[in-house]
């Protein structure tokens, strides 16, 4: 059985290698559901670990490979107590071997309803997102996740490496980097690990169901933190639309009080992510080049495109300018190179 892929372009998460073998695939599918699958499909790239597989009589569901024993267990018992505490997150169906089973949530990535959207309707999907993503932290209270989850990205070496992305991404540039008092900016994105988080809350890794909700999924990263930083990964993305005054005052109307006071947290931990995404957009621009902001859209690539570009700067910007100790980077992201610049 032939595999329906794009081939033409790395996806996000390819690092090393990826992908779930073919004939490992064919036999957990036999394995889990008794037959053969109709059709197997890849839309980002073989090299994904998340395949879509349509059985017999059509149903879809999403095949997940994790090589990693210790990591694969603890993301099937996140989905099944997860399911049980009725959290927006797919359902678990089945395993085999280093392959799991789980409900499809679906073709309409939340990047690109966000794009299609405008007005009073993407206000109201924004905070649809929003209130998912505290429902997933309420569920894991309840059920025991939040106590067991491991605190991340704490490390001193993890929090050096992180604060100083504007500074890495003005020497690939050859700019001056921002004038930030690097150390304290580093010192200050640690966090006490009382919240669960997601971890690389992207768009791309949501799907608006039938309903209208948000349902979200990839669970092979989540941790303790402070929990806000998912709603800075979301805006610092350059697939979000919506500039940061909007996203904030729709942040403090859905979280609840403890999630509101820590505002500036978010915004300093977004301002900083958004130095790494252009960081990584200027990686792949180098090796790749250009690339139609629909197409990185509709395959969950790496937003390598122009208009993509001037939008994070301009958020960049925006975030900058909202906390004294990254507001040097607000001119900065302002005067930085615009794309039509890098070459």
């Amino acid at each position: 059985m032939a595999v329906k892929t794009d081939p033409s372009r790395r996806a996000q998460s390819d690092t090393g290698e990826k992908g779930i073998p073919l004939d490992q695939l064919l036999a957990a599918v036999e394995a889990v559901f008794g037959a053969p699958p109709d059709k197997i499909t890849a839309p980002g790239g073989k090299r994904r670990d998340s395949l879509r597989v349509i059985l017999l009589g059509g149903k879809s569901v999403i095949a997940t490979r994790r090589r990693l024993g210790s990591r694969r267990a603890r993301e099937l018992a996140f989905l099944e107590r997860m399911a049980e505490a009725g959290a927006p997150v797919p359902r678990l169906l089945g395993q085999s071997g280093e392959i799991f089973f789980q409900s499809d949530a679906g073709s309409r990535r939340l990047t690109a309803e966000l794009e299609r959207s405008a007005g009073p309707s993407r206000e109201s999907l924004i905070a649809g997102s929003f209130e998912t993503l505290w429902r997933i932290k309420a569920a894991a209270r309840r059920c025991g996740i939040l106590r067991e989850s491991p605190p991340i990205a704490l490390n001193a070496e993890w929090l050096g490496r992180f604060a100083v992305a504007p500074r890495l991404l003005a020497k690939a540039f050859r700019i001056p980097s921002p004038a930030i008092d690097w150390n304290p900016l580093a010192q200050s994105l640690a966090a006490l690990p009382v919240e669960f988080v997601k971890w690389d809350a992207r768009p791309g890794n949501a799907a608006v169901g039938p309903d209208g909700t948000p349902i979200w999924f990839d669970w092979e990263h989540y941790g303790r933190r402070a929990g806000v930083e998912d709603f800075a990964f979301l805006i610092a993305d350059e697939f979000w639309p919506e500039d940061p005054n909007t996203s904030l005052r729709l942040f403090r109307e859905t979280a609840p009080e403890n999630g509101r006071a820590l505002e500036p947290f978010l915004v300093r931990f977004a301002t900083v992510q958004v130095a790494a995404r252009l960081r990584l957009i200027h990686e792949d621009w180098v090796r790749h080049g250009w690339l139609d902001a629909d197409k990185t859209r509709r395959y969950d690539y790496i937003g390598t495109a122009p208009q993509l570009v001037r939008r994070l700067l301009a958020h960049g910007a925006a975030l900058a300018e909202r906390d004294p100790m990254t507001k040097p980077a607000a001119q900065w992201f302002s005067e930085f190179p615009p794309p039509e610049d890098w070459g």
